[in-house]
């Protein structure tokens, strides 16, 4: 063998050495650096770790724990690569202090967990899926809740992360888009004498003509009304579910909140009819009452009541999923929707309220009776 090829076949020789330890080198490094130990040597992670020490990804009946890299990092191939290139920037944020404490922290909570979702939705939630695939679920064994939400899920093609935000980390406040609110307080106490209906705003306090305080449910509808001072009396119609006196519905068998009464007052409202509903098999009074309220509290312009309701449905329900048309469930099923997401938003109790009330005055079942 001449001089010149030994000299090729140890330079062969030494450069495949050299790719084999770069190649573990590098193998080693990434999966050191895919350690819970590894995650959760940068300060900034124990919040998000002590967050996620509370969900059934940590503690479970079946003993299965779901580690940071189970859900953050892709398994293989190149978006493994270029999940291990991006989170480099992690190293930076920890060298330039910008997660340097819980304040910090949660000043850019909403933009780390937007990037989160915006990746774990381009690769259609893969490492969820990893252990979770809709093949492989028994829907007929979830809450009916769930059922629901998966079966809409496979209709509309939509991925886990479409819902399942939140679900190991403590969400972010997401802001409002604070125009329909502006627009809505713009127009408390706006109505003229042709104004045949005046709607309430908010949960606002009223009382009752013989004595007694109640509470007015957003939406709810206020007719034969007249001024006095700065309140309005006025007449308010509704259906009580007999036996649960201390609420007044909308409608018979539709339990769309119009007034919440207290023991003093559920007894003294005008009863018109008793009449039997087959759907809750239980009796239904349809009643009628006055009320005394704040000029303030109410309006006559139900279109800005509505923009209000679909901006809560579009800013805070899109953030998980496809925000769903209020007449996809009827005007009873809504409630169970809604309680079985708001704990996943930042909204806010009445801000609870008025995207219910919204969603149930259109759903499918009320959309004749819409306005």
């Amino acid at each position: 063998m001449s001089e010149r090829k030994k000299i090729s076949w140890l330079w062969g020789l030494l450069l495949l050495v050299i790719g084999a330890v770069l190649l573990f080198t590098t193998q080693y490094i990434m999966k050191a650096t895919s350690s819970q130990e590894f995650c959760l040597s940068c300060h900034s992670m124990e919040q998000p770790h002590a967050e996620y020490e509370g969900t059934v990804h940590f503690t479970n009946a079946k003993g299965i724990r779901a580690e940071c890299s189970d859900c953050h990092v892709p398994h293989d191939g190149i978006a493994y690569v270029k999940a291990k290139i991006v989170a480099l920037k992690d190293v930076w944020y920890t060298m330039t202090g910008k997660l340097s404490d819980q304040d910090a922290f949660e000043k850019h909570r909403l933009e780390m967990a937007q990037k989160v979702w915006e990746d774990m939705k381009a690769n259609d939630s893969a490492t969820c899926k990893s252990c979770h695939s809709f093949d492989a679920m028994v829907l007929s064994d979830q809450k009916e809740a769930a059922q629901k939400m998966h079966k809409l899920a496979q209709e509309t093609n939509q991925t886990c992360i479409d819902c399942h935000k939140g679900i190991a980390h403590f969400m972010p406040d997401i802001p409002v888009d604070n125009a329909a609110a502006g627009e809505l307080t713009k127009h408390a106490g706006q109505f003229s004498v042709s104004d045949k209906v005046l709607y309430s705003l908010a949960m606002s306090p009223a009382q009752l003509a013989q004595g007694g305080d109640l509470r007015l449910m957003p939406y709810a509808e206020l007719t034969n009304w007249k001024e006095d001072g700065d309140k309005i009396t006025a007449t308010i119609n509704g259906w009580q579910q007999v036996g649960a006196e201390g609420i007044v519905y909308m409608d018979l068998g539709k339990r769309i909140n119009v007034a919440l009464l207290g023991d003093e007052v559920k007894d003294k409202l005008n009863v018109a009819k008793t009449v039997h509903d087959d759907v809750t098999n239980s009796d239904w009074k349809q009643v009628d009452f006055e009320v005394t309220i704040a000029k303030s509290a109410v309006t006559s312009d139900i279109n800005s009541l509505n923009s209000f309701g679909n901006n809560l449905n579009q800013t805070h329900c899109s953030g998980c999923h496809a925000a769903i048309s209020a007449d996809h469930y009827t005007a009873n099923q809504w409630i169970g929707v809604v309680n079985s997401m708001k704990d996943r938003t930042s909204m806010s109790a009445d801000d609870v309220r008025a995207v219910t009330i919204y969603l149930q005055r259109n759903g499918k079942d009320m959309v004749k009776n819409s306005h």
